[in-house]
């Protein structure tokens, strides 16, 4: 039997670009067996994708967000087990070389991975992907599939049994009904994970705030989804139910299931929407829209930083300090963002 390994360790939402590639490889070698190594802070997304034989989780806190000691650690016991796992071919959706290095030193044959300048020798397969060419068209390019653009990454995520029902049930429990009216949720947070912390993904809370009750003022309901982190900055009063810090990854895919749109940063929130088929509308500052844009038919981006020379200032996963008072994001209007909502009924 043919074993094949994808290497997709962060972030959550990225994982869901990644989708349509690890389709396609499920579609392409159907009796192949294929594993997923990802990191535990993305095992809730990964659980979802219905396309893997196994999936391997990882502490990925250790490798990118801990000190030297503990990332050679961690190398070391993900190379044991690369050299276990019998691996014929290996897909690494990262630019980072360590991975490269590690497949390489565990003797896998085939190794397919994108082009990283000096580092690219480690691969028996390097993809070079497009300076404007989106993340999902990069991982079908990167696996062999050749370049794609507009697919959308509707239908990766599927969820378990009554999962729904039971995510739904929860919701209701803190308000959110979706019987009974039109709901639009805010993905008003985001911007973290374990190898980047920024809020300069996130358009001004005071934006979302007004934006909520313009949409209450037209007759929808509007749900907050987020984490813990993101609950803390909604501040009082605010329009709508508070779901954020409530509710599951998947609690939260099946309030977004049943909502009429998502408006949302550039984060798990927006790819989450468009994994659920929901119509969304993605606000874009410090990265760039090319890479990361909604593909959805009804699907729409607000991006002010096409009008500054310092945007997009995202590289590979870091951001710089911001010398220019969040301009992409703060100059960013409630009305053009209304606008595109209403676009995409």
């Amino acid at each position: 039997m043919e074993r094949l390994l994808c290497i997709k360790i962060a972030s959550r939402g990225d994982l869901l670009l990644a989708g349509p590639a690890f389709r396609h490889l499920r579609e392409a070698r159907p009796s192949a067996r294929i594993t997923l190594l990802v990191g535990a802070s993305c095992g809730d997304v990964a659980r979802h994708l219905p396309f893997f034989d196994e999936v391997k989780t990882m502490d990925d806190h250790s490798l990118m967000a801990s000190g030297t000691c503990a990332a050679a650690c961690e190398a070391r016991q993900l190379l044991g087990w690369l050299k276990q796992s019998e691996t014929d071919e290996v897909f690494i959706f990262h630019r980072d070389w360590r991975y490269g290095l590690l497949a390489w030193i565990a003797g896998i044959r085939v190794r397919r991975g994108f082009q990283n300048g000096f580092w690219s020798f480690l691969l028996t397969h390097p993809y070079r992907a497009g300076e404007k060419e989106h993340h999902v068209s990069q991982y079908l390019g990167m696996i062999g599939a050749g370049q794609a653009s507009e697919i959308p990454i509707q239908g990766v995520w599927k969820f378990h049994g009554d999962e729904r029902e039971q995510g739904l049930a929860a919701a209701a429990s803190h308000g959110f009904n979706d019987a009974s009216a039109k709901w639009i949720a805010l993905g008003f947070g985001g911007g973290r994970n374990v190898k980047t912390h920024t809020g300069l993904k996130t358009w001004p809370i005071r934006h979302y705030h007004a934006l909520a009750s313009q949409l209450e003022k037209q007759g929808f309901r509007v749900a907050w989804v987020g984490d813990l982190h993101d609950a803390a900055t909604l501040e009082e009063p605010f329009d709508g139910v508070n779901l954020a810090g409530k509710l599951s990854v998947s609690e939260t895919a099946a309030v977004l299931s049943a909502c009429s749109g998502v408006v949302s940063n550039d984060t798990l929130m927006l790819h989450l929407a468009e994994a659920l088929g929901i119509p969304s509308v993605g606000i874009f500052g410090p990265t760039d829209p090319s890479h990361y844009r909604p593909l959805g038919k009804r699907s729409s981006h607000v991006w002010y930083g096409k009008n500054l020379s310092c945007s997009p200032c995202h590289r590979d996963g870091w951001f710089p300090v911001c010398s220019h008072q969040h301009r992409c994001m703060a100059e960013l209007s409630v009305e053009s963002v209304l606008q595109q909502v209403e676009a995409t009924r």
